[in-house]
């Protein structure tokens, strides 16, 4: 597992800051000195020794590990870095807040009533900084709980920055029709992928599973005004014991009636938070029933509906299937099992999270060998 965040000593000022981490030795004389990096020369007994504008500072890293051209936040005070973004990674989000009016039953990142909005700053300031043609997670909590400021960061960086790319993760539950001037003017500046959860074909199951009365309403109404924006839209649905047997209902709701998403990702539980608590209800295993996954995919390729299976090891999805599954398991959670040894096709797997264990085993799991 990848450790996002690092420890480290300062002897700078106590507030917050933001930095580009950078091999002093790649310097040459076609680079000039940037104020916005921070400097180091060499790793001596696990201490990364930096030099910035801001006074210098230690970072304790593992043997390794490789923090040159790492956009990081800094906090003295905690004596930790955050590595905002990590630049051999395809794998970057801001969770831009812990917040959330929905309490899904299989979160895997449970909410929590933290005010953070003092750091959107920092997350302005260091979007500035990353690498170009950059893709950006944006996830939560709920980050359109503070739509506003969202849009603001986008929409400045944009001005700076048209190269990055976003891909937001919302429960589509805030946007009114007022908002819909603004996200066109944004979206023809940088390019936004909008990622919302659908559950369900019912607002009875949608609003079972997400925790919210009228959430399934309002989400349908709202995808429709995001549409109109011209959004870029990735419906995502997290197959579970709750919404597993619908799955072909749904794929058949979507073609009907919301058929101008971009795509639709089925995605397989991330077995922690809040779906540890409640296993018993939402664990499924598609490799003994593997009927309504099957028939939902059938009913995609003969309707013309973009699909795709994400966190789905490749074993566990019928043969013909697997043209549709992703390596879609961000780098720093991601994990391959002793099954998975001398497997022909782990190399395009999109493998298994880090906190999988026997208690979320598939039955059909098994290396490929022809």
């Amino acid at each position: 597992m990848i450790n996002l965040q690092l420890k480290a000593s300062f002897n700078t000022s106590n507030e917050p800051f933001v930095v580009r981490l950078f091999d002093n030795r790649r310097l040459n004389e076609q680079l000039e000195h940037d104020p916005s990096n921070a400097y180091f020369t060499s790793i001596k007994n696990d201490e990364l020794i930096c030099t910035s504008q801001f006074g210098k500072f230690t970072i304790y890293i593992n043997e390794g590990i490789n923090l040159h051209n790492d956009v990081v936040i800094c906090y003295p005070t905690k004596g930790i870095i955050d590595r905002f973004f990590r630049s051999d990674s395809r794998h970057n989000t801001i969770l831009f807040t812990e917040r959330c009016d929905e309490r899904c039953v299989m979160c895997s990142q449970p909410p929590k009533e933290i005010d953070n909005t003092w750091r959107f700053p920092l997350f302005e300031e260091a979007l500035l900084l990353v690498k170009e043609n950059s893709v950006i997670g944006i996830s939560g909590g709920e980050p359109t709980l503070y739509k506003k400021q969202l849009l603001d960061m986008i929409e400045a960086v944009s001005h700076k920055r048209p190269d990055i790319s976003y891909h937001i993760l919302s429960n589509c539950q805030h946007l009114v029709k007022e908002d819909i001037q603004r996200l066109e003017t944004i979206q023809k500046n940088t390019t936004i992928t909008w990622g919302i959860p659908l559950y369900a074909t019912s607002s009875e199951q949608h609003d079972l599973i997400v925790g919210k009365p009228g959430a399934f309403n309002r989400l349908i109404d709202n995808l429709f005004i995001l549409a109109s924006t011209g959004a870029t839209i990735e419906l995502r649905t997290v197959l579970t014991g709750l919404n597993a047997v619908e799955l072909p209902k749904l794929a058949m709701f979507i073609s009907n009636h919301i058929p101008f998403i971009s795509i639709w990702a089925i995605m397989a539980m991330e077995p922690i938070g809040f779906a540890k608590a409640n296993r018993e209800k939402v664990f499924f295993d598609h490799t003994i029933f593997p009927h309504p996954l099957n028939s939902a995919l059938d009913i995609c390729e003969i309707r013309n509906v973009n699909v795709t299976l994400y966190n789905f090891p490749r074993c566990t999805i019928a043969e013909k299937n697997r043209k549709y599954c992703a390596q879609s398991i961000s780098d720093w959670k991601n994990k391959f099992i002793p099954e998975c040894n001398g497997c022909i096709e782990k190399n395009s797997c999109s493998g298994f999270f880090e906190w999988y264990n026997k208690k979320w085993s598939w039955e059909g799991i098994q290396k490929i060998t022809n």
